[in-house]
């Protein structure tokens, strides 16, 4: 006698789903950059299924060269060379992220895991949509990793971060921006700078912890690029 699918449930059972009939997980295509305070070296990731490892290059003061990617929404950066001489899966996985949906143009930044473990993962990566959209020519994105509270101005008008990546603002050709940090209840400088911006440039600033323990002012990275062109449609090439 036939059992219905209406009966299985009405009797706490899930019917059985062929194992061809569950939909594989489509594949999808994102752009990348990658930038890490201290440049990163022997790093390799897969293109795409069935592809060689390809050498991730990071620049001390810039966003690396950009990468395209073809898979799954989880990326893996794996220790070695670029070479295929080794199967991608048996090298060590340092690092790996899932990628947001609906995002096409991203910048990775590689943040050390402190305690630095003796085994396994060795990076967190934070995703920030690199579209030109969400950060357009003009615009300057902070991102606080610099694990203090900070607050100041942007050309006099007050500013308060909070932790990780902030909103975009628009400051046009320049900005002056000036913050400080709260210590046994007074405030001091951590960061005071003026953000030049060149016509059709946009600016990325990444504030990190003080280079000396006891020290209160962060360290920073600037990043100054131009939008990507106008990103690719799904399934467009």
């Amino acid at each position: 006698m036939r059992v219905t699918c209406a009966v299985l449930m009405a009797l706490g059972l899930a019917p059985r789903i062929p194992a061809a009939s569950i939909p594989a997980q489509p594949e999808r295509t994102v752009h990348f950059s990658v930038f890490s305070a201290i440049p990163i070296t022997d790093l390799c990731f897969l293109p795409q299924r069935g592809s060689s490892p390809r050498p991730v290059e990071f620049y001390p003061t810039a966003r690396s060269p950009a990468y395209e990617y073809r898979g799954s929404d989880v990326l893996e950066f794996r220790q070695g060379p670029a070479t295929a001489d080794t199967d991608f899966k048996a090298r060590a996985l340092l690092a790996q992220v899932s990628m947001p949906p609906g995002l096409l143009h991203v910048l990775l930044l590689f943040v050390p895991l402190v305690p630095a473990p003796a085994t396994g993962l060795r990076y967190r990566i934070e995703v920030m949509d690199d579209g030109g959209a969400s950060h357009a020519a003009g615009g300057l994105r902070i991102a606080n990793f610099s694990g203090r509270a900070l607050g100041g101005t942007i050309d006099g008008r007050p500013l308060v971060l909070k932790t990780g990546l902030n909103p975009v603002l628009g400051v046009g050709r320049s900005a002056a921006v000036a913050l400080r940090t709260p210590f046994r209840g007074r405030s001091y400088p951590a960061f005071t700078e003026t953000v030049e911006l060149a016509p059709g440039e946009r600016a990325l600033l990444i504030l990190f912890p003080p280079y000396r323990a006891g020290s209160l002012e962060v360290q920073s990275r600037l990043l100054l690029d131009r939008p990507p062109s106008p990103e690719l449609l799904p399934g467009k090439r």
